[in-house]
């Protein structure tokens, strides 16, 4: 009686821990490719990626409501594992996301400006027009390129505003606009140089985000085959789940395999962030 009560617990227990880690398993395996591609992010309507806080801001709650059902702890921290590889993960595909927009966005600025430059428009014309039709505009780069434009107009310099802004690219434009007035070199060929530098960068990113598709799907399928391993033998007639979310031994595997796979997964994910452009 009471050890048909004890494995009942543990199969309730079981298709809980089974549907959360199907759930994490799942968001680990959104096609995307963080730094190197662009697919697979999390988003919310007009809002662009869910940020990490929203994600991890649930963990106490969900550690209050395991220990109120009775859940084993080894369940939980492996539960929590799992959940911050998820995030962890998440994280990275929407910074790279919102790093490639930002490129995207100043390569059409400076295309735009460039042809406006070149028509005989007035820096801050240019600007302004540049601002006001370059698709997908918006972030910081958009911010920091609005807030330099209304300094050219106000008679101070530009190029400081940029020098001090939140982006890589956003400063190497506040440079070379800087060295075009401090030294009279002409403005509009410098920038033909860096939006001719930011394209080659994007052909290049691209290029390698097609050559590492093979390998990140094999990193996604490798951080799932214990998860089928457990649903194969479950199927086979065997109880994997009880034995893992019971305590003692079963526990210790299990943190210990969950811990395993998730930083596979993520040393995996770095090499192959690593391998790919920045």
């Amino acid at each position: 009686m009471g050890l048909g009560t004890r494995r009942g617990g543990w199969g309730r227990r079981g298709g809980d821990m089974v549907s959360a880690l199907i759930l994490l398993a799942a968001g680990i395996a959104v096609p995307g490719q963080g730094p190197a591609g662009g697919r697979g992010v999390v988003k919310r309507a007009g809002r662009g990626p869910l940020p990490p806080v929203a994600v991890t801001a649930g963990v106490p709650v969900g550690v209050a409501l395991f220990v109120a059902t009775g859940i084993d702890p080894a369940t939980v921290i492996a539960l929590l594992i799992a959940g911050f590889v998820f995030s962890w993960r998440l994280k990275r595909v929407g910074t790279g996301r919102t790093a490639r927009a930002q490129t995207t966005t100043l390569a059409g600025f400076l295309g735009l400006c460039i042809g406006n430059l070149r028509a005989g428009a007035p820096m801050a014309d240019a600007m302004d027009h540049a601002l006001a039709n370059t698709p997908g505009s918006g972030g910081p780069t958009t911010g920091a390129l609005t807030a330099a434009a209304r300094r050219v107009r106000s008679g101070g310099s530009g190029s400081a505003v940029l020098i001090d802004a939140p982006t890589m690219d956003l400063r190497r434009l506040g440079t070379i606009w800087e060295v075009s007035d401090r030294h009279g070199i002409p403005l509009v060929r410098l920038l033909d140089q860096l939006k001719h530098r930011l394209d080659a960068r994007e052909r290049h990113r691209q290029a390698s985000a097609a050559q590492l598709q093979g390998p990140q799907a094999t990193a996604v399928i490798l951080a799932l085959l214990p998860l089928a391993g457990v649903l194969m033998g479950t199927a086979m007639g065997a109880d994997p789940i009880g034995f893992l979310t019971g305590g003692g031994v079963g526990g210790i595997l299990l943190i210990t395999g969950v811990l395993l796979s998730g930083a596979g997964f993520i040393l995996t994910e770095k090499i192959l962030e690593g391998a790919s452009p920045a």
